[in-house]
This record gives structure tokens, C-alpha cells and sequence, in this order.
């Protein structure tokens, strides 16, 4: 049993040691529905810069949200989180193979997207 017990705490530790963890901030925005659309940048009154930290093991969250959400896969160089558990919508962080760059896409169905831009730092 001790033996099984160590080799179970020895792959966890393994296992998360594999994690890419990026800190991200916007930089400009979209916000598009039916009736109009709005660019957002820091000329803007209405933008917001938010900070992100993606963990391609947690998944991704704000800085100022203690939660992460989503699943994160690398493909091809990209990582791509995705979270489709927002009710009648979905988002997906998606990262440049570089590590500088993402998108931040929020679907709300039927009603309105928001699009976000911005640059990374690989941690």
C-alpha cells in the first residue's frame, strides 16, 4: 500500500510539472451586437484592461478570479482553451505558438461576441 501510495504522489507531482503558464493583458477589443459595435482600446472610455493567467493544466481565469475555467490543449504549437459550459454560449482563449500573442473570444448565442487582443509572457 505504501508503495502504490508514493507512486501515485510521485506522478501527480510529474504530472502537474508539465504545465505552461502564461500571464496575459488585453490590449484591444471588439464588442459586436445586432444594433452596433464598439472598438476598445485605451483611447476608449468604456475599455477595461483585464490581466488573464492560463495554466494549460487549470485552464484559464482573471487575474482578480481565484477560479479557473476551461481545458486547455497545445495543437500544433497553439494553446487553445476552451470553456463550453457558459450557458448558451462559449469562450476560447487560444494563444500564438510564439507565447506573445492571443485571442479572447466570448460567444453569447444569439445576442452578442466579444473579442479581445492582447500580448503574453510565458512564465
Amino acid at each position: 500500500m505504501k508503495k502504490l501510495l508514493t507512486t501515485v504522489i510521485l506522478f501527480s507531482l510529474t504530472a502537474g510539472a508539465s504545465a505552461d503558464i502564461y500571464y496575459c493583458e488585453d490590449t484591444m477589443g471588439v464588442s459586436i451586437d445586432r444594433f452596433d459595435f464598439e472598438a476598445l482600446n485605451n483611447d476608449s472610455d468604456n475599455f477595461i484592461s483585464h490581466n488573464w493567467l492560463i495554466d494549460t493544466d487549470k485552464g484559464w481565469r482573471r487575474t482578480d478570479n481565484p477560479h479557473y475555467e476551461g481545458v486547455c490543449e497545445v495543437n500544433k504549437g497553439y494553446t487553445v482553451c476552451s470553456v463550453r459550459s457558459i450557458a448558451f454560449g462559449e469562450a476560447t482563449f487560444a494563444i500564438h505558438p510564439d507565447g506573445s500573442n492571443f485571442t479572447l473570444v466570448y460567444l453569447d448565442y444569439g445576442l452578442d461576441v466579444l473579442a479581445f487582443v492582447g500580448t503574453c509572457t510565458k512564465a
